[in-house]
């Protein structure tokens, strides 16, 4: 079973961000609430973490532009 991992409301105003780093390769075996990703947005940067435990599929290339719900 796989789970997507969405990209969270991060503010307000803000709809898109940067995917600037996966912080997990892919493949790789990721826990509950681990941190797997950071975007990072005009104002901030943001710590994404697994919604589940199970293997990390990396579905964006870093650098790529990401919506929230994405």
């Amino acid at each position: 079973m796989s789970i997507e991992i969405k990209v969270p409301r991060l503010a307000e105003s803000i709809s898109e961000a940067t995917l600037v780093e996966w912080l997990k390769p892919d493949g790789a075996a990721v826990r509950l609430d681990e941190p797997i990703a950071t975007l990072e947005t005009d104002k901030a940067a943001v710590e994404i973490v697994a919604a589940s435990a199970g293997a990390l599929k990396h579905a964006r290339k870093v650098g790529e532009t990401v919506l929230v719900g994405d």
